[in-house]
């Protein structure tokens, strides 16, 4: 006869989790944005809110053809797609749009100080 041995069972161990960078990030900025306070109502200030929106819509797209430009000449960079997501999401003609537009811009924040953080370690 052969005698087997019974093999205790050990709990396995999982992987340690990896610090999430965007919680981290997102938690500084919701720190932040608690600070900034009481802003205007408006969206869109100025006595006219629609020319402003419009000449939002135009520099945006005068800071796409500078980004295309910078792109084809490697020298593009984040400060130039922030600047033109900004003036796009103030010169987004509805609520949803503008909307839309800061987080869009907020998103690319966010991601931008992950690299930053990503390349200071």
């Amino acid at each position: 006869m052969t005698e087997t041995t019974a093999r205790k069972a050990t709990p396995r161990k999982a992987p340690a989790r990896k610090a999430d960078a965007f919680a981290a990030v997102l938690a500084e900025v919701g720190a932040a944005a608690r600070k900034v306070g009481d802003l205007p109502s408006a969206l869109v200030g100025g006595h006219l809110p629609s020319r402003g929106a419009e000449t939002y819509r135009r520099r945006a797209e005068d800071w796409d053809s500078i980004n295309e430009a910078r792109q084809d000449a490697g020298t593009f960079g984040v400060d130039g797609l922030a600047v033109q997501i900004a003036f796009s999401a103030f010169g987004g003609r509805t609520v949803e749009d503008i909307r839309e537009g800061l987080v869009r811009l907020a998103s690319l924040a966010l991601a931008a100080v992950e690299q930053i953080d990503r390349e200071a370690k």
